[in-house]
């Protein structure tokens, strides 16, 4: 696959709106014509050259173009967004909006992502081997009702902040590390596995979809209820074990409850009550 390198050699101390590079815009431009595409650096409009070094060549199809972007990337916003096919690689840190609205194609970060990796996606796969700041896959701040990602796969090698989920709909995000509070926060779709541990309110107003937590959780919320144990369940093709303790919520959110938090019992042994629940006969007079 052709490659171009996009090499942000100087410390621009300011924001980059990097929005319009992606594989659908820049695939059968020659370099000079790729040069002249202009980005908003801070409040000014600047040439692309006048920013990065460029370095490479550009593939006639947008499945076909790889765009690497080097140097002082955590200056970057909006990395890959929109982009339906292709492949976009950062070799560092990104800022916001990474893979916002993306539609397709591959997302690598080899470094951390700030808030808002893949907000509202559609499909694609992004992957960061660092960490992830807050509403990973998630809708905007203040967005009622909260609309996150409907579909595609995200996979956080590293932890993530709070609100992992904020509305999600459909697709999939892996978290290897911990998360912070209220991942699922206003979800009724997809899947959200953390791998690690969770700091608590999982699932918060959820009224679809399914949240794994394989290591620790402090507390379940009062709104949701045990309904059974699983001995192990997949995502992606992965086999998590368990036993995995599934509650069904929120019904502060939907009577219907919907919702499945699913929670390994081995690692909350402070959670063997509700095992204990599911145990017990209850015999009712009639």
């Amino acid at each position: 696959m052709p490659i171009i390198n996009l090499n942000l050699i100087k410390d621009p101390i300011v924001p980059i709106e990097i929005e319009t590079i992606i594989p659908n815009k820049i695939a059968s431009l020659t370099l000079s014509e790729v040069a002249k595409m202009v980005v908003w650096v801070g409040k000014k409009q600047l040439k692309l050259s006048d920013v990065f070094q460029i370095e490479g060549e550009v593939g006639s199809k947008p499945e076909e173009v790889k765009i690497v972007f080097k140097g002082y990337t955590n200056r970057l916003r909006r990395v890959g967004e929109k982009m339906s096919t292709g492949e976009i690689e950062v070799l560092g840190d990104v800022g916001p909006y990474a893979g916002r609205k993306m539609k397709g194609g591959r997302l690598v970060i080899r470094g951390s992502a700030g808030p808002c990796l893949g907000a509202k996606m559609y499909d694609g796969i992004i992957e960061v081997f660092g960490s992830a700041e807050d509403r990973v896959g998630g809708s905007y701040r203040g967005e009622l009702p909260a609309k996150g990602m409907r579909g595609g796969t995200i996979i956080v090698h590293g932890n993530a902040g709070a609100e992992v989920g904020l509305g999600m709909r459909g697709g999939t995000i892996i978290v290897d590390g911990s998360c912070d509070i209220m991942p699922g926060l206003d979800m009724s779709g997809g899947t959200i596995l953390i791998k690690g541990d969770c700091t608590g309110k999982a699932g918060a107003r959820m009224t679809g979809g399914r949240i794994i937590v394989a290591g620790r959780i402090s507390t379940i919320l009062p709104s949701f209820y045990v309904d059974e144990i699983r001995p192990s369940i997949k995502v992606a093709g992965e086999k998590i074990d368990g036993p995995l303790l599934v509650f069904v919520g929120d019904v502060a959110a939907s009577e219907k409850c919907s919702g499945r938090l699913m929670v390994n019992l081995k690692n909350n042994p402070h959670l063997k009550r509700y095992e204990e629940l599911l145990a017990e006969k209850v015999e009712v007079d009639l």
